[in-house]
This record gives C-alpha cells, sequence and structure tokens, in this order.
C-alpha cells in the first residue's frame, strides 16, 4: 500500500519536485513549488493519521533494517515535526510566489530560491525521520549547504558576510558532531538510536562522543552562547529565508538533541547535562530578550526574539527529570511551543518583509504609523506577539501552562520563574514594536508595487498560532505516540 511508504514519499517527493524546478526554468519553478508543497502537505496529514491510528513504526530504506541499513522511524514526535515543516513550508512557498516574482533573471540566483528551498525540504523531512546517527550527520550538513545559499542569495556585503559566518558555524557544528558519532562508534560498534539505547553502557569514549554530538547540535541550533551566527544570517536573509531558517532549520538539529537526551542516552550517562542546558536555555531566554528590546531594526528584533525562544526548548531537560508526571507534562509542553513558535515566528518574518517592502527600509521608529496604511500587517503582528508572551489563548500560553505545570509537579519553582519572566521580557519587545505601528503618524511608504500581494498568508499562519491551544489535545496524543514517552512509560 501507497500508505506504508509514507517515510520514503515525504522525503522522495520534495527531491523530486527540487529537481524538476531545477530545470523547469525560474518561470515555472513557482508552480512546481506550489503542486510539491501540496503533495507533501497530504503525505504530512497521512502521516498523522498512520501514527495516531497504529503508533509509531520504523520503514526500512531499500529493504534493509539496522544495523546493517537505515530505518527511518515515524512516530508522534516526528509526526509532529513533519506536519509543522509542511505547514509552514506551505505558507513560505505561497509568499514567495509573490516576493521573488521577477523577470530578471539574473536576480535572486536565477531562480535558484526554488530548488534550494525544496532540497532544504526534503533534509528537513529527512532529519526528522532517520533513527540513524551518522545519517543525522549527513541530513545536517543538506540542511546547512541549502541553507547557507539561501541566506546570500539577496547578494550584497551583509548577506555575503552572514552567510560565510553561518557557514563558518555549520561546518564547525558538522565536524564535530561527525568527530562525535566516530567515537560513539569506535566505543558501541552501532548507529541506529533505538540499539544504542539498549546496549550503550558506561565508558569514557561513548560519553565523550556523545556530548561532542550535544554540543554541535547546540552550536546548530544556536543556544546561547553559540548564537553569534543567527541574528546576522536571520536579518540579512530574503523574508522567505528568514522565516524558513527562524521555524524550521533551528528544529531541526533541536529534535535530534531531545531524541538523543531524552531516547537514546540513560538517565546521568553525561552528569549534569540536562540542568546546564537548561541554564543555558534560561540565559538564552533573558539575554535574547533584552537584546531584542534594543534593537533599531525589524528583522533584528525579531532574530533575536528566536535566541530568546529557543531558550525555552531546552528548559524541558531539567524539567523532564523531575519524575514521572513532570516528565509527561515538560515533554508535551515544549511540542507545544515547537509548533507555536514555528507559526507564529514565521507569520512575524513574514509580515516584516512585507513591511519592510511596504516602507522601503527596516527601521523600527520610521514605521510609525503603519497600523493606518498596512493594518493587516499589524494585525499579523499583534497575533504573532500574543503568542510570544504566551497570552491565552495562544499555543504559548498553552506550553508555557505545561512547562510551568511540569516545574511545580517536580517542586522547582525557579524553573517556573524562568518562564514567567521570559513572557514579560517578550511583552516588553513586542509592545515596543506595536506601540511604534499603533502610534499616530504617517509613515513614508516605498514603491507600492514592490510590496508583496501575499498579506493573509502571514496572517493566517500567525493566527494558526494563536489559536492553537484548541489543538493542544491532538498534540498530546501525539506526544503519547512519541517513542520518547513510550520507552519512559509515561502518558501526559
Amino acid at each position: 500500500m501507497l500508505l506504508d511508504h509514507l517515510p520514503a514519499l515525504l522525503v522522495a517527493v520534495p527531491l523530486t519536485g527540487a529537481a524538476l524546478s531545477f530545470v523547469a526554468g525560474h518561470r515555472r519553478a513557482p508552480h512546481v513549488a506550489l503542486v510539491t508543497a501540496a503533495a507533501i502537505v497530504a503525505l504530512a496529514v497521512a502521516l498523522v493519521a498512520r501514527v495516531l491510528d497504529a503508533g509509531p513504526f520504523r520503514y526500512a530504506v531499500g529493504g534493509w533494517t539496522a544495523p546493517l541499513g537505515i530505518d527511518l522511524v515515524a512516530d508522534g514526535a516526528s509526526a509532529l515535526f513533519i506536519v509543522l515543516t509542511a505547514i509552514v513550508g506551505m505558507g513560505v512557498t505561497l509568499y514567495a510566489t509573490a516576493y521573488f516574482r521577477t523577470d530578471d533573471e539574473t536576480a535572486y540566483g536565477h531562480g535558484l530560491f526554488w530548488t534550494l528551498w525544496l532540497f532544504m525540504w526534503t533534509s528537513l523531512n529527512a532529519l526528522f525521520l532517520t533513527g540513524d546517527v551518522f545519517n543525522v550527520y549527513v541530513c545536517l550538513e543538506l540542511v546547512g549547504i541549502s541553507a547557507v545559499t539561501l541566506v546570500t542569495l539577496s547578494g550584497g556585503a551583509e548577506a555575503l558576510r552572514a552567510g560565510a559566518r553561518y557557514l563558518y558555524a555549520s561546518m564547525l557544528g558538522a565536524m564535530t558532531y561527525l568527530l562525535g558519532v566516530a567515537l560513539l562508534y569506535a566505543s558501541v560498534g552501532q548507529l541506529d538510536m533505538t540499539i544504542l539505547a539498549d546496549t550503550l553502557t558506561p565508558d569514557v569514549t561513548a560519553a565523550t562522543g556523545l556530548a561532542l554530538m550535544i554540543a554541535a547540535l547546540v552550536l546548530k541550533t544556536a543556544l546561547v552562547p553559540a548564537h553569534f551566527w543567527l541574528p546576522a544570517a536571520h536579518g540579512s536573509a530574503p523574508s522567505p529565508v528568514s522565516a524558513a531558517l527562524s521555524s524550521l532549520v533551528v528544529k531541526g538539529s533541536y529534535f535530534v538533541i531531545l531524541r538523543l537526551m531524552l531516547y537514546v542516552i540513560p538517565v546521568g550517562y553525561l552528569g549534569g547535562t540536562d540542568v546546564a542546558l537548561g541554564v543555558l536555555g534560561s540565559v538564552a531566554i533573558v539575554w535574547g530578550s533584552v537584546q531584542a528590546l534594543f534593537q533599531t531594526r525589524i528583522k533584528q528584533l525579531v532574530a533575536y526574539s528566536t535566541v530568546a525562544q529557543v531558550g525555552y526548548l531546552f528548559l524541558v531537560f531539567p524539567l523532564a527529570r523531575l519524575g514521572a508526571d513532570a516528565f509527561a507534562l515538560a515533554v508535551t509542553g515544549v511540542l507545544v511551543h515547537a509548533v507555536s513558535h514555528g507559526l507564529a515566528k514565521a507569520g512575524l518574518f513574514l509580515a516584516s518583509g512585507s513591511l519592510m517592502s511596504r516602507f522601503g527600509h527596516d527601521r523600527i521608529d520610521d514605521m510609525r504609523g503603519a497600523a493606518r496604511s498596512a493594518p493587516v500587517l499589524t494585525l499579523t503582528v499583534a497575533l504573532a506577539g500574543i503568542t510570544m508572551m504566551g497570552l491565552p489563548p495562544s499555543g504559548g500560553f498553552g506550553a508555557k501552562w505545561l512547562l510551568v505545570s511540569s516545574a511545580l509537579a517536580g517542586g522547582a519553582w525557579w524553573w517556573a520563574a524562568v518562564l514567567v519572566a521570559g513572557g514579560l521580557l517578550a511583552a516588553a519587545y513586542m509592545f515596543r514594536l506595536l506601540a511604534v505601528l499603533l502610534a499616530d503618524g504617517d509613515a513614508v511608504l516605498g514603491t507600492p508595487a514592490s510590496a508583496p500581494r501575499t498579506e493573509w498568508v502571514p496572517l493566517a499562519l500567525a493566527a494558526a498560532a494563536v489559536v492553537l491551544v484548541a489543538a493542544v489535545p491532538l498534540i498530546t496524543d501525539l506526544a503519547s505516540a512519541s517513542n520518547i514517552l513510550i520507552r519512559a512509560g509515561v502518558t501526559p
């Protein structure tokens, strides 16, 4: 049956679309991308339905199962990230059809955006599904190569400098991760995550390898202090690229950390790594928020907001060690946060890009009165801000509620305090931005023709994040079907 091959199709379809868009030319490539995106959305929904109905399953690539072959693993967590990527990916594709509309064949890499975008989408899907730690390295490299190239598409010295910094960080992370895999394989002789989880024994070489892998993934996820590449890369990239990088790409490497820390690595195997990651996450929440508060350019504000929001993802690791109830609440909460942040941040970056096109610049103070001339975009910023702050009924509220409940269930009130403080800091920088957009005044518009005519796309993404709290029961069911919670023997 076709449904039996869903994991393979979720990799093969976007890869085929990337190849077709390359040969189709810059005029037909957007149509190829739209058809491909629609097919991926359908496959992603089918994967979610399959996992909810039958539970996690493995797909042996080429009929060769692990340890000789590579298995693709579809469980609740991977299905959730796949469907998030599909929804945001469709939004980015729709927005990009207007953003990159041009008759100039030399603009934006001769239309190579579509090939690179679909290739990155392919790599992300493969990363969410692979069950092999070496194959993770391959997928990370493919994501990194396509992402770096996409960052530089707008041209100019600033974009090239940002791309070079991103490339350095990506290569450093990839080589560190590969060294960790080599040490792990030398010690255990296995690469499949499930087999590793069943066979890991106390060993300095294996522990060193896993520590290097986690450190490399932390760099790729841009957790403070390894965030030096993110603001420039996200701020300099074309707006559709910024949206994909912030909402999806950093989630790819984080997803691997989640699986390694809570599924593969036994409790206490790496000492206090879980607490250290939680502390760094707390620092990221404060540092990223403070930096966002003082930014004068809108995309830089949104980029530093990503630094802060990434910090929430890492609080799951200390919370997961506070008992079975705290474990289930923390994992469910972080999955809700990943989805709500992905939707809201994609909408916010796309809205920022449209505001920049409308006004011909990215200076926040010079957008005073934007609500009068761009009400849809201002509403999008406001809705995204509701999610960032964690106000009800947004998905951000649901995520923070679950994470705070996890902290209190485990008697660790200090993590709850960090979550509350993060919401207040998010309110500070989002209210500062909204105060300018809603203020009295007449912002000077740029060339109207330069503005993308897809303002409803970011609005839909931001609105979806606001009403995501209604989908928390579905996300809870997917969390229950994730190998992380199944292995731990707990349920939300």
